[in-house]
């Protein structure tokens, strides 16, 4: 079991990008019903400015829909994307090519659009309510983010009826009915612009949704992360839904703010023994991948002092998840003395990452010729051909 948890750790650590110095809000697409990141056109890009003006996104809907050829449409795609709604009739031309295109690539590009709106934009309102009132999943959802964006008091409630309403199924692909699954996505983006928006006021329906659709720990976790991690520390081990939202929390993106100002909680579950051992795994890649440079020091030094190895495989994730230079002198003592030969292996492949290819082919050479498992021998031989990796 040991071996199964490090392997995972490493591979994890090793696939990981290291989290950025500052966080940068922003709805992220896996946890909206709909992608929201706008995807890079390909070709040439031709900038719809008519004189000084930029055209309005009346006249770039008008320009989508008609465009017959596959890099104007990209290129109107681009303008919609960067345009802020300013009128009733932007917000209708962009709920038309919403609801009228559904490749990802467009409605990326609306909501885009759409994300652009503040509070200050209330004369647009009257549009996202209507959107939210029709019987359409996607409508309604075109509704919600453009509430959300108004804080529109006059929404709210409606959002929190279809946030309110018992999932039907625990994930979309429970059920191979369409309307299921876009009541779902509904309901899911329902329920993030609650805890966007309500912050901690909206965690008790959101721990309640748990129970019945795991994704939602997704939410938890993204935008509630102080406040839902003793329930998702609660959670983690048990049987049922609430064990698979644990599950769903901690392998979520946390924002870097979330992550230092719990991580002395984190901390105390890697340090006990007796916690889920996911639960540990999964708290150690967070808590290194958000570790400043002391603390990196300091991790080093408690793992040299750790005696129980339940706490010391915890302390190793978090030194891997760290990717940090410091742990190179640590790393090149695992790769060569550490008697677990995937330890070995993992030290190598963390080491190809933090090095130039230069000091570390010695150390690879070393392993094909010497490492006591054949296993680790052919691995290193296969490394010493393979091109290197893309460093931080």
């Amino acid at each position: 079991m040991r071996t199964a948890i490090l392997t995972l750790t490493l591979g994890l650590a090793a696939a990981a990008p290291a989290l950025a110095a500052k966080d940068a809000p922003s709805l992220k697409g896996k946890r909206s019903a709909l992608p929201l990141a706008v995807a890079a056109s390909t070709g040439p890009m031709t900038l719809f400015v008519e004189g000084a003006q930029r055209l309005s996104l009346v006249e770039l809907h008008d320009r989508f829909v008609e465009a017959v050829d596959g890099n104007a449409r990209s290129a109107a795609l681009e303008e919609i994307s960067r345009s802020h709604p300013r009128t009733l009739g932007d917000v209708k031309s962009l709920f038309d090519i919403f609801m009228r295109f559904q490749e990802p690539v467009v409605r990326d590009a609306v909501m885009a659009s759409v994300r652009l709106v503040t509070p200050d934009d209330n004369a647009l309102e009257p549009a996202f309510m209507e959107y939210l009132k029709l019987p359409e999943s996607e409508a309604r959802i075109f509704g919600i983010n453009g509430a959300l964006r108004l804080r529109s008091l006059r929404a709210r409630p409606l959002i929190e009826k279809i946030a309110a309403q018992r999932f039907s199924v625990k994930s979309p692909g429970e059920s191979p009915v369409l309307s299921d699954k876009n009541a779902w996505q509904t309901q899911y983006e329902a329920l993030s612009a609650l805890a966007q928006w309500q912050g901690t006021k909206a965690l008790p329906l959101l721990r309640k949704k748990a129970g019945e659709a795991p994704a939602v720990g997704r939410l938890m976790a993204a935008y509630l992360w102080k406040e839902s991690l003793p329930d998702i520390a609660r959670w983690a081990g048990g049987k049922g839904l609430t064990a698979e939202a644990a599950h769903e929390a901690l392998t979520e993106d946390v924002p870097l703010s979330a992550l230092r100002e719990t991580r002395a909680a984190m901390l105390a579950i890697l340090r006990d023994p007796k916690a889920d051992r996911e639960l540990r795994h999964r708290l150690a890649i967070k808590v290194g991948g958000s570790s400043y440079p002391e603390e990196v020091d300091a991790l080093l030094a408690e793992t040299a002092k750790a005696k129980d190895p339940e706490v010391k495989l915890s302390l190793y994730g978090a030194l891997f998840a760290s990717r940090s230079p410091q742990t190179i002198p640590w790393l090149k003592r695992l790769s060569a003395d550490d008697p677990d030969p995937k330890m070995r292996i993992g030290a190598l492949l963390q080491l190809r990452v933090l090095l130039p290819a230069a000091e570390v082919r010695p150390l690879l050479e070393a392993a094909a010729a010497k490492d006591p498992d054949p296993e680790n021998r052919q691995s290193a031989s296969e490394l010493l051909k393979a091109p290197p990796p893309v460093r931080p």
